[in-house]
């Protein structure tokens, strides 16, 4: 740990000399940082924030770090970072995994630091942003991240700007960061932990065993079962007055999200169920057009399923036609038929199946 601190140590005074050498404002200390890095180390465990990662905090207000490459991500504070982190957590599980600590945020898009599981993984930084996107290995450590930002400053890498009577102030106007880092990691060969591994798809069916542990995701917990009963039958059961349960094997024909979780309609080929979906059981699904194994409760004598259909096309045209009143109206009563709603069927597990 003390040679870990020690390299970001070194890092972190080349980017503050870089600063100072360059004519910029000068990079800062942090203030009160303590509080939320204990908030952190609680909540992250049984994982551990890396040395270097800790130390970045203590040593930087990432609001000075003033030049990075743009539209990547930049330094952000270690409260931006644990709420974000959280969000990830609570509202998305599934979306990223707890192992992924951000440090870094711009237009959708994070660097992560890998957290320290004690069984070798850590230290990596992990590229990521929103809409489909893989997790790219882009350093080795946050100390090399900072040396190459430090690097290109010191070369000049940068350029002063008028506009409107606003100066700015242009980081890598010849855009050489992305070849600089992919020439760095691929000089060093396997890196501990991902090895040779450069991208990893973010389906979490692709992600590495303990990335899926960070998250509670066992091979049990992810390994089909079997389906139980059918769509017809539960119906059938649920028409009586009955409340039946039962694992279905079914294609999602039908979605819409929030953060609380999924309204959906399966077909399993002997009928359709309208289906809620709590956020806790969709970290490996439900998608659309694929299939999953559900394990289901009926509501008993549940009510015919809602028609968001006419809403949602609604909301396409409103949208093309550049009427953003028009589908915040419909999206509005997409939500309320959605989501204020009772479907006929809760599911308590949702396992992938291809």
């Amino acid at each position: 740990m003390a040679g870990q601190d020690a390299c970001i140590d070194v890092s972190v005074a080349r980017l503050a000399a870089a600063y100072l050498a360059a004519g910029l404002a000068p990079v800062r200390p942090p203030e009160g940082v303590d509080a939320v890095l204990e908030e952190i180390r609680a909540e992250i465990l049984p994982l551990r924030m890396p040395a270097e990662l800790e130390r970045f905090w203590r040593l930087v207000d990432p609001n000075s770090i003033t030049l990075a490459p743009y539209p990547y991500p930049y330094p952000t504070t270690a409260a931006f970072a644990l709420q974000t982190w959280r969000m990830h957590r609570d509202e998305a599980p599934g979306m990223t995994p707890r192992a992924l600590f951000p440090f870094a945020y711009e237009s959708h898009g994070f660097l992560f630091v890998e957290l320290a599981d004690g069984l070798g993984h850590g230290d990596v930084v992990i590229e990521w942003c929103y809409a489909g996107s893989p997790f790219f290995v882009r350093f080795p450590t946050l100390s090399a991240y900072v040396d190459l930002l430090a690097e290109m400053i010191e070369r000049g890498e940068f350029a002063h700007h008028e506009g409107d009577g606003h100066p700015w102030t242009e980081f890598d106007p010849a855009d050489r960061w992305r070849g600089e880092q992919l020439d760095r990691l691929e000089a060093l060969g396997p890196l501990p932990g991902p090895g040779l591994i450069r991208e990893i798809d973010e389906d979490v069916r692709a992600w590495p065993e303990h990335w899926l542990l960070s998250n509670e995701l066992t091979v049990e917990a992810r390994t089909p079962r079997g389906a139980t009963t059918t769509v017809a039958a539960l119906l059938r059961t649920a028409a009586g007055g009955e409340a039946p349960s039962g694992t279905i094997r079914a294609a999602v024909a039908r979605l819409v999200g929030s953060s609380e979780g999924r309204r959906i309609e399966v077909d399993d080929g002997t009928g359709v169920l309208d289906i809620w979906c709590p956020i806790g059981v969709c970290a490996y699904g439900p998608v659309i057009g694929r299939e999953f194994e559900f394990d289901v409760v009926l509501r008993p004598a549940p009510p015919a399923a809602p028609d968001w259909g006419p809403e949602h096309r609604e909301i396409q045209q409103q949208a093309l036609g550049q009427n953003l009143e028009g589908a915040q109206d419909a999206i509005v009563r997409l939500y309320a038929k959605a989501f204020q709603t009772p479907a006929a069927a809760e599911a308590t597990g949702v396992r992938p199946v291809d």
